[in-house]
């Protein structure tokens, strides 16, 4: 999805730099312009031309550009934190001071405020451009020594009559309010697009034969399944009534039938499952119909939920965070594997984004707009499991439910399904799986109905597979089947140069979900991170963060936070005891390898190398050579 293109009319320079220097960091293409009313008006119908795809201004002129553009328009609000802060400075100028602005600014803490400074305040409040004028002019001939004004021209008028005169500005929390507003809602709108768009491929696609006839009793709509299932040419039918039509008595039959009900239609030597229903504007009647039997039907209705169920990959290889060279190795072959319609075998520790890969293969191939169906084989027992990725007929089990239950397989028809755990799964299970890929058919619990499915399998596992083969816990010929195209994901120790940007995008994100301002993290601190090595990977990072977000509180140093979670991580790790920090528990095996426990810890703690050698008894030339040859 392309940038979101931003609009600005700025009303005053500090505008203009503040929505500037907020927006670095956004993946966003900002164009700001100062203007104000009527020029701003016409700033705004140019780049409405130019295709920005939303404005963000404020006061009178963002009101006078939403009333006038059909494009959406952002208004930056004005809160009463701005115009205490206004009220204060204004204080310092004089006694008796003015308040000029909008109607829509009556804040309830208004007056609390002037109590609070101890102000003299003379509010002059406006609805519109003329109302403002006037007020105005009342305001010059009025005996006040100071004006607070919401509005750029009235600040100015100000100062060219001599009055004192202080301008509203907006703060961050405005300002940035005001961009995710404009992001939320262009995202909003193209998703919208999107959708529509889809649906109307359904309608052009679908498998159903499809007519709408409106209030007049005119065919309005007939899509190509309907042509092939009736044998009839859309052009000579679509706008006419049905009395003009000499088909018409094929097409009444269709029509009469009962709203809401699926009923079995006898047309000529044909037979069609009918069903009709009124569309939204209550004069539009809408005609499905299907001449196959009743399971190609349950197909297509569910193909037509599963968005509704959430059935579709959220992310794509954008949402895959950091520069390093394994990384960039990772996403450049997957992009590939990504064209094809191989099976893919992705590998990778816990934590490493196994299913963000799989998404983003879904959505970068051709299958993108079709389903997108996950499952978990180690969170299921084997009989579950079976049932949900094949279904079952009713009455194949004690407890099957009636009328059956289709399988996830059906439901990603023409498109793909990730098996991730897939190590996890039982051998009967297996054998079944192999059937899938072998003769691209499934056979659903209790059922003797072969069922055709078009479905491209990514599977996960967070070991090597050929081990569980060797160990005659995974079928070898399943295996080749799964691993025509292999992909390993890096676990994070191997990228550490990635935790900056992963660090801090937790921090963003977490502040924003959090409602509270949260600052990056320092330079010490990053380094804090790359010094642990994450056995849990990027999941295990996204949880320190949050947590960091959550008990930073204000002046804390960030670096001595991470300190104290990474070394609560590195205790429960070590399992120390007794709060004793020179006792950590050791998992038994080779003598190096213990020893390089101790000297992970040690490194992770924060502890020099120096002090590692002086603990542990040995040279530091040693230490150092036995860091370096365990990385």
């Amino acid at each position: 999805m392309s940038k979101v293109k931003i609009g600005v009319i700025s009303t005053y320079p500090g505008l203009s730099d503040s929505i500037a220097k907020m927006a670095e960091g956004m993946d966003v293409e900002l164009i700001i312009k100062e203007a104000i009313l009527d020029e701003g008006v016409a700033t705004a119908y140019q780049m409405e031309k130019d295709g920005v795809d939303v404005i963000i201004s404020r006061g009178v002129t963002g009101r006078k550009i939403k009333k006038a553009l059909s494009l959406p328009v952002v208004l930056i609000e004005i809160t009463s934190f701005d115009i205490l802060q206004a009220l204060y400075s204004a204080k310092s100028m004089g006694q008796r001071i003015a308040f000029l602005g909008h109607r829509t600014q009556d804040f309830c803490d208004f007056e609390n405020i002037i109590k609070i400074l101890g102000a003299d305040v003379v509010r002059y409040p406006y609805g519109d451009t003329f109302e403002m004028e006037e007020q105005a002019s009342k305001l010059l001939r009025s005996d006040v020594d100071v004006l607070v004004s919401t509005g750029l021209c009235i600040y100015e008028m100000a100062k060219r009559s001599g009055i004192n005169a202080v301008l509203v500005q907006s703060g961050y929390d405005a300002i940035y309010g005001s961009i995710y507003r404009a992001l939320e809602l262009v995202n909003g709108i193209r998703r919208n697009q999107e959708q529509y768009k889809k649906f109307g491929s359904v309608l052009e696609l679908s498998n159903d034969g499809i007519l709408i006839v409106d209030k007049h009793n005119e065919i309005s709509f007939m899509n190509p399944a309907a042509e092939n299932l009736l044998d009839m040419n859309a052009a000579k039918i679509v706008g006419k009534s049905l009395d003009e039509i000499r088909e018409s008595t094929v097409l009444e039959s269709l029509i009469t039938n009962v709203k809401g009900e699926e009923v079995f239609k006898e047309v000529g030597k044909r037979k069609f499952l009918v069903n009709s229903m009124l569309l939204n504007t209550g004069d539009d009647l809408l005609i499905l119909f299907q001449s196959a039997d009743r399971i190609q039907v349950m197909e297509q209705n569910i193909r037509r939920q599963l968005f509704k169920k959430g059935l579709y990959a959220k992310h794509s290889f954008n949402n895959i965070i950091g520069n390093s060279d394994a990384l960039k190795e990772a996403i450049e072959g997957t992009k590939k594997f990504a064209t094809a319609n191989a099976t893919v075998l992705i590998m990778g520790e816990s934590g490493t984004g196994k299913e963000l890969f799989a998404q983003s293969i879904h959505n970068e191939s051709d299958r993108r707009k079709a389903p997108f169906v996950a499952i978990n084989c180690a969170a299921l027992p084997e009989s579950l499991l079976e049932s949900e990725l094949f279904g079952y007929e009713e009455g194949a089990f004690t407890g099957a439910k009636k009328g059956g239950k289709i399988g996830l397989f059906e439901m990603a028809h023409g498109g793909t399904i990730f098996l991730d755990e897939i190590g996890e799964m039982t051998l009967p299970v297996q054998a079944r799986l192999l059937r899938v890929l072998q003769e691209r058919e499934i056979m659903r619990l209790g059922s003797d109905r072969v069922i055709p499915v078009d479905v491209r399998i990514i599977a996960a596992t967070n070991y090597e597979l050929y081990q569980a083969v060797a160990e005659g816990n995974f079928r070898n010929d399943l295996y080749h089947r799964l691993e025509v195209l292999n992909l390993d994901i890096p676990p994070l120790r191997n990228r550490k140069e990635d935790i900056n940007s992963l660090a801090n995008y937790f921090v963003d994100l977490y502040s924003f979900e959090e409602k509270k301002k949260v600052p990056l993290l320092t330079k010490g601190a990053l380094e804090t991170l790359k010094k642990y090595d994450w056995p849990g990977n990027i999941r295990e990072l996204q949880n320190i963060i949050h947590k960091y977000v959550l008990l930073w509180e204000e002046q804390q140093p960030c670096e001595e936070l991470i300190t104290k979670l990474i070394n609560e991580k590195i205790r429960k790790t070590y399992k120390v005891k007794s709060m004793d920090e020179d006792t950590i528990t050791l998992k038994i095996g080779k003598v190096e390898d213990m020893e390089k426990q101790v000297i992970d810890y040690l490194l992770a703690t924060g502890a020099s190398v120096k002090d590692i050698s002086e603990k542990i008894g040995t040279s530091r030339t040693t230490l150092w050579r036995k860091t370096k040859a365990g990385n």
